[in-house]
């Protein structure tokens, strides 16, 4: 009797140790930047070349940072709480910078703010997820790709929705689609000299291709070679236009895993070549104005999800590469026990057994007391298997990315409960 009780016992702790994990899983945030301190993806550089703009994490939190083009005098420009704020854009009198605040469900706003950090105003509602923004040569106009926010994280096939561009204007607000092609992706954003030609690029279902939109015919536009035969990638233009800088697969990488380097192409000779070896990920190139250098980030974990970089400059006469160290002063708090909390729970091992440790117990439980030994193991299985119909049923009507989850829950019911089984086959065989 003694025995049976302390088993009761046992199974409460360990139920309640089990629902409090799971439910700490089901309500969590799976962000793995939650607790990230770095530098974000995003950079720009002032139009007189003597500051960058950056975003950066601190505990998770990603704000807009201001600082001179060596590193040094880092100024905190936004502050932010519950939303992030990168891809920062200078204007281009260098008064003002447009960023992307992004919310708690992934929708991204297009917001400006003087340079000193002051007089933050939205300019667009989260009906609309905003991809890429980018001011015109006369700061009067912003350019940005988007699409309707209900749609944003569905499959192609799902919606007949996608990435359009829109101009928004900053004399009366008014906002006007320019394009109605729901692109599956709109990336590299940015504009000729004169305001006349945009240029994106979009996959197109083998390479990743730069595409122009003219606005006004009749107003020159900048024609850019065609690139047939590679990928472009964060594609952006010198300030004379005279060259294109981009990232591409280096012909370098091995196997899998793909190395992206720097490529720079001359738009009157049209010759390519390749100013990095660094065999990891380059993103965010940026050009000086006013000499032959180019900023751009490097992934210094490539290919780690979680990705760091560090900021780097090329100078494209003698591809000498210089590290730019960000000197930021250090609010980060030590949150190692809470790290460390959460990834005890967050951990899909411990919430399998707690489940497989559950019934084991209920095992010994039912044995004893009824006899029904395997009453456990049949419940968990009867679970597997009405989980795998319902993954079926849920990928058909609704979403099928929760119904995949679905179906992994229904393999893990079902490992779970053929360990069970065996053990209650072998507990009824041998135990006294």
């Amino acid at each position: 009797m003694k025995n049976t009780r302390n088993i009761v016992i046992w199974i409460w702790v360990v139920a309640i140790l089990f629902v409090t994990t799971l439910t700490y899983n089901l309500l969590q945030n799976n962000d793995q930047y939650k607790y990230f301190t770095g530098l974000g993806g995003d950079i720009s550089i002032s139009p007189d070349d003597s500051a960058i703009a950056f975003s950066y994490f601190i505990n998770g939190k990603e704000a807009i940072y201001t600082g001179n083009i060596d590193g040094t005098n880092i100024k905190k420009v936004t502050e932010t709480d519950s939303e992030r704020h990168h891809q920062p854009k200078f204007s281009a009198d260098g008064k003002k910078l447009l960023y992307l605040s992004e919310n708690s469900t992934g929708i991204q706003s297009i917001h400006i703010i003087n340079r000193d950090g002051k007089d933050s105003v939205k300019l667009t509602d989260n009906k609309s997820h905003i991809e890429k923004a980018i001011f015109s040569p006369a700061d009067d106009t912003i350019y940005y790709t988007a699409m309707p926010a209900k749609d944003v994280g569905k499959m192609e096939g799902e919606t007949q929705e996608g990435l359009d561009l829109f101009s928004l204007s900053l004399k009366d607000g008014k906002q006007k689609q320019l394009t109605n092609k729901d692109h599956f992706s709109m990336n590299s954003l940015f504009i000729s000299k004169n305001g006349n030609t945009i240029f994106y690029t979009e996959f197109n279902g083998e390479y990743e291709k730069l595409q122009a939109l003219v606005l006004n015919d009749s107003v020159e536009r900048l024609h850019i070679p065609e690139q047939s035969s590679h990928n472009i990638y964060n594609a952006q233009l010198s300030a004379d236009e005279s060259k294109l800088v981009y990232t591409d697969v280096s012909k370098q990488s091995s196997g899998s895993l793909y190395e992206y380097e720097l490529f720079l192409t001359d738009l009157k000779t049209k010759k390519t070549e390749q100013l990095t070896k660094l065999k990891k990920s380059i993103s965010s190139p940026f050009f000086f104005h006013h000499n032959n250098k180019i900023a751009f980030l490097k992934q210094t974990n490539w290919p780690a999800n979680l990705a760091e970089y560090e900021l780097n400059v090329i100078n494209t006469d003698d591809h000498k590469i210089k590290r730019v160290p960000l000197k930021i002063e250090n609010e980060e708090k030590n949150l190692f026990f809470i790290k460390i909390l959460d990834r005890i729970l967050s951990n899909t091992f411990t919430i399998t057994g707690l489940y497989v440790l559950l019934l084991g117990l209920l095992t010994v439980y039912f044995h004893r007391r009824s006899r029904k030994t395997f009453l456990p193991g049949i419940i968990s299985i009867s679970l597997a298997i009405l989980a795998f119909i319902s993954s079926f049923i849920v990928s058909t009507i609704t979403n099928p990315w929760i119904g995949i989850a679905i179906g992994m829950i229904a393999l893990a019911l079902f490992i779970c409960s053929i360990i069970i089984l065996a053990f209650a086959f072998f507990f009824k065989r041998f135990a006294k």
